[in-house]
């Protein structure tokens, strides 16, 4: 199974899915630290987070909600000087964008995935020997504690 070669007893109850499945699941912090490398996502890639946003979906909720803010502001007949007349409408359309953007993800988000991704991320960066493990089959160890020694509390 992999892992510095520690003998895990996998428990074989357990649903069996792929460990691609697994990924689309929120998952228990013991079954991450067998492999928290297949849960990790780049921090850096803007698909991983227009897939964690909601992808296409919620990036359409954030530029109506622009619209409409923008559409209230310049419903609004008043005369500012052209700095105090963009400082507004950038502001409205940033505001209309994260209120549209947040109603996105909240309807089309992926918690799950981002919720592995970030344990996965704690615990590379506490356990660096982590990013070493290559365990597969991640089903059999649900409910498994990681006997691996650099997890221990000394």
């Amino acid at each position: 199974m992999g892992g510095h070669g520690v003998h895990v007893e996998a428990n074989t109850r357990n649903i069996q899915e792929t460990d691609e499945e697994m990924l689309f699941k929120i998952q228990r912090i013991d079954t991450i630290k067998h492999n928290p490398n297949h849960f990790h996502l780049v921090h850096s890639d803007p698909t991983n987070w227009s897939a964690i946003l909601g992808g296409a979906p919620a990036l359409a909720f954030g530029a109506a909600g622009a619209f409409f803010s923008y559409s209230y502001y310049a419903a609004q007949a008043r005369p500012f000087n052209f700095y105090a007349n963009n400082f507004r409408v950038f502001g409205r359309l940033f505001f209309g964008a994260t209120l549209g953007l947040a109603f996105g993800y909240s309807q089309f988000g992926d918690r799950q995935r981002l919720h592995n991704a970030w344990v996965a991320e704690r615990l590379r960066r506490r356990y660096p020997e982590s990013i070493e493990l290559n365990t597969t089959d991640l089903w059999r160890l649900k409910g498994v504690k990681a006997p691996h020694t650099f997890y221990r509390w000394v």
